[in-house]
């Protein structure tokens, strides 16, 4: 029997971390060739023996050793003698001290890269652990690692899909500006998300009743910004349950900011009076506040602050066997050990909502929870929803497309509208005309499209695996001109994985992905793609990178903002979450063969689905091959094609989805 190689990996974290520290003190104390070249020597072997090699990455290392060496050389010390040439000095002391420190920092550069190579960030920061003092401040930035990582996948992958070639050196360098660009402002927003979810995730004692008031309420984003809410007055009972209705960009989001105390203490301004279970937010420090009173955001992502799923949930839960309950309870009990930025949207939100279910709060505020989950997801959380409201009295606020589920547990309904709300009995508005007022109505759609036509793109026999895991599995899809096909499945089955390799974003370990023409993308969270600071560059970034003619890419600019009804100078960052995907769908419909829309719906009301499906249809007229990604059973059965993904695979096909029953 062979005996397993050592490697860093086969350390626990502690251990690992000690190795990495006891060398960068020898990059210092070293300094003779024989003590730098057993450095190098210790750190090539550290680097080949590991299970993970990135060799793109470790080429800097003896570039950097002969940087330092050439540096060395000719700037050798003037009192040595040797060769002298204008301000150059040549000689063997010179030489000497380049070859020490060129292999001193080439050794510890290896060393480092197979640390990182052997070292997931949340074994990073058990291996700091020890430095009790510093977990806070440990944690905060290695999330902020996480979440800088996630912005430059999801922005590459953007660049990408909009014509960006990343073939090449001069063009890898090249693509560096746009992304720079695009990634600033986001590290400003993300650290407003992050500032909130780290004060959010400190345990602290519940307090108060659970009611819930406000007189006179005012609310801006900015002193030159008008007001989302205007003189806004409204009472909750403890225990009470209410659904929170309006149109798209109403104030629904910014009414619970400012209950839950995101506003002002995160963003924005407001004035009045209002209290969320007997405090005042804006005069209660938020660790104080949010252990009684909890706002789930509409992006699950900015409301995680741990670094894996246990972690997470560890924070909110009394104890790990509550924590565990409410994993199990969410369907995702099995991913205690994944890190939180490598779920799936879907996933991501039922650890969200574990973590308010499970957090012992007096006050929720659900600000659109099941828009992102699957049809059993649905189903769990209302489930966790019913068992929460027996166990103790909880005051509960939601936002949901998804009324007719939560339309038996209201006992109130709060009605968005011009700046003001309304509170209104159920039997007031869950009728046909406070359904219709709020856009809240199913959407009818057109009957289908004729025959589709040849194959413009298809994935055969394909693979991947990101970091190591294991994502598709023979994977075979195609799908023809003109053809509308839905894609269904689980959170986390891989759906998106699939379609960003088969618009190239993502590579294929194994198979082969074939595409007439390009093919477009629209992200499921349509804010991560969006890359340029007005909404009008954003519209000619991808013609410009497509080198279209002036006169054309000032057309498509024109089209885009009618049909988006968008100002040209807003700022993408700044806009609503239903603007920015129809912002997203608008710039990235270059002259595409095949467009992909993720989640398509998330966010929009009637009048925007309507929007959205009318392109489709639009655009299948003219021939382009369209895929949604899609937990909306009724955009599935406007489909030709209903293709199931579980497990990385194509599990079920459904050409007539209405007929048979329509389930996902």
């Amino acid at each position: 029997m062979s005996k397993a190689r050592f490697h860093l990996g086969a350390l626990n974290p502690v251990a690992r971390f000690a190795l990495v520290f006891t060398a960068s003190t020898l990059f210092i104390l070293v300094n003779d060739i024989l003590g730098a070249s057993l450095l190098f020597l210790g750190g090539l072997a550290l680097f080949l023996l590991g299970e993970k090699r990135n060799w793109r990455i470790v080429l800097s290392a003896p570039f950097s050793g002969g940087m330092m060496l050439l540096y060395n050389s000719i700037f050798s010390p003037e009192n040595q003698g040797g060769l002298r040439f204008l301000f150059l000095t040549i000689n063997q002391a010179g030489i000497e001290r380049g070859l020490v420190t060129g292999l001193r920092l080439t050794g510890i550069m290896f060393i480092s890269f197979a640390w990182l190579a052997a070292t997931p960030i949340p074994e990073m920061y058990e291996g700091l652990g020890w430095l009790r003092p510093a977990r806070e401040w440990t944690l905060g930035i290695l999330r902020g690692v996480q979440i800088l990582q996630r912005e430059f996948v999801v922005l590459t992958q953007s660049l990408i899909i909009r014509g960006l070639r990343w073939d090449s050196i001069r063009a890898n360098i090249k693509n560096l500006v746009p992304l720079a660009v695009a990634i600033m402002p986001r590290v400003i927003d993300n650290t407003q998300k992050a500032a909130f979810a780290g004060q959010s995730h400190k345990q602290a004692v519940a307090s108060g009743k659970g009611e819930i008031s406000a007189k006179g309420l005012f609310v801006r984003y900015g002193p030159q910004l008008p007001d989302v809410l205007a003189g806004v007055s409204l009472s909750m009972e403890p225990g009470e349950f209410a659904y929170l209705a309006g149109k798209s960009a109403s104030g629904k989001t910014t009414l619970l900011r400012a209950i839950g105390g995101v506003i002002p203490w995160i963003m924005g301004e407001l004035k009045g009076s209002i209290v969320s279970s007997g405090m005042v937010p804006f005069e209660t420090a938020l660790p104080v506040l949010t252990g009684s009173v909890r706002y789930v955001a509409p992006d699950p992502f900015a409301s995680i602050h741990g670094l894996t799923v246990g972690q997470e949930i560890q924070f909110l839960a009394k104890n790990e066997n509550e924590a565990k309950r409410a994993l199990n309870t969410m369907g995702i009990g099995a991913l205690w050990e994944r890190e939180t930025t490598k779920l799936s949207g879907g996933q991501q939100v039922r650890l969200v909502l574990a973590g308010a279910l499970a957090s012992g709060a007096s006050v929720l505020l659900l600000d659109a929870p099941m828009q992102e989950l699957d049809p059993q997801g649905r189903s769990d959380f209302m489930e966790a929803l019913a068992i929460l409201r027996q166990k103790r009295s909880t005051t509960m606020i939601v936002a949901d497309p998804f009324w007719r589920v939560l339309k038996p547990h209201c006992q109130k309904v709060l009605e968005v509208r011009s700046g003001a709300v309304s509170g209104l009995a159920p039997e007031q508005f869950f009728n046909p005309e406070g359904i219709l007022r709020c856009n809240l109505d199913k959407v009818s759609f057109g009957p289908k499209n004729g025959v589709p036509g040849n194959i413009v793109a298809h994935m055969d026999g394909v693979e991947v695996a990101l970091d190591g895991n294991t994502i598709l599995r023979d994977m075979d899809f195609a799908i023809r001109e003109g053809e509308l096909v839905a894609i269904v499945g689980p959170n986390g089955s891989g759906k998106t994985t699939a379609m960003l390799t088969l618009a190239g974003a993502i590579r294929a370990r194994k198979g082969k992905v074939e595409r007439v023409g390009r093919t477009g993308y629209i992200f499921q969270n349509a804010a991560l793609q969006l890359l340029s600071m007005t909404v009008e560059e954003e519209l000619a970034f991808g013609p410009k990178v497509l080198r279209w003619e002036t006169a054309k890419i000032q057309s498509f600019v024109k089209h885009g903002l009618l049909w988006s009804g968008l100002e040209p100078l807003a700022c993408p960052i700044d806009l609503h979450p239903a603007d920015q995907r129809l912002l997203a769908i608008a710039a990235c419909n270059t002259e595409v063969s095949t467009l992909v829309f993720d989640e398509p719906t998330i966010g929009l009301d009637s009048q925007g689905v309507v929007k959205v499906v009318a392109l489709i249809d639009a655009l299948r007229v003219k021939g382009k091959a369209i895929v949604v990604i899609t937990h909306d059973v009724l955009l599935a059965q406007h489909a030709d094609r209903v293709v199931t993904i579980e497990g990385g695979k194509v599990s079920k096909e459904v050409r007539d989805f209405v007929s048979r029953g329509g389930g996902m």
